[in-house]
């Protein structure tokens, strides 16, 4: 496997994840300042019971950001940006279909 095909894979997971806990937690992620705020662990954001969910996706975003970073390395900017869109709009396409 290249190391665009891995990143590919690798960022379409993550968004993929992602997109399921800010469900869980009632989270938009597009609103401004969302994700900083999820960054810096402001658990008022999310209801008591879903404290778990919260906490995963905080560790995806981290983890989305690291392999952003890496990926930029190792395939470029512009390979990384394509990697990126394709996960995103993989996840609304199923998102639209109800899954």
């Amino acid at each position: 496997m290249s190391g665009l095909e891995h990143y590919h894979r690798e960022l379409d997971n993550i968004v993929h994840e992602i997109a399921q806990l800010a469900d869980l937690c009632n989270l938009r992620l597009l609103q401004p300042g969302m994700v900083d705020a999820i960054l810096r662990n402001d658990k008022s954001l999310c209801p008591e019971g879903n404290r778990l969910a919260f906490d995963k996706l905080r560790g995806l975003l981290v983890l989305a950001y690291k392999v952003i970073d890496e990926s930029v390395t190792e395939i470029g900017a512009v390979e990384t940006d394509r990697a990126l869109s394709t996960a995103l709009e993989h996840v609304e396409n199923l998102r639209r279909l109800g899954r």
